[in-house]
């Protein structure tokens, strides 16, 4: 599916809950994940990743991102989740440019 059909499906998944139900289900969606990046969470997680790329490495497995790169991107979820989810959007909206869209 291209991006195009896609942004149509998310339009029309708007257009069903209408504007505050969707704005609000994309704050949730967010929250979720934004709620599970504790501490504890996070150094879970990056054992996972480790114990993953050893036993990736031990069976020949070839991964596109290696395990210290996982476990960087985890650690900047981790700070990034120290704010809020209306200043993330806020900040996304302003600087993050998202190409092809």
């Amino acid at each position: 599916m291209v991006i195009k059909d896609k942004l149509k499906k998310i339009r029309d998944i708007e257009n069903k809950y209408g504007l505050i139900l969707f704005r609000t289900g994309l704050t949730h969606l967010v929250d979720v994940g934004h709620r599970n990046l504790g501490d504890d969470e996070v150094e879970e997680g990056i054992r996972q990743i480790i114990a993953k790329g050893e036993e990736d490495e031990a069976n020949g497995v070839i991964s596109v991102m290696t395990p210290e790169f996982q476990c960087e991107i985890l650690r900047c979820s981790a700070e990034l989740s120290k704010f809020s989810i209306v200043e993330l959007f806020a900040y996304i909206k302003k600087y993050v440019y998202i190409g092809g869209v």
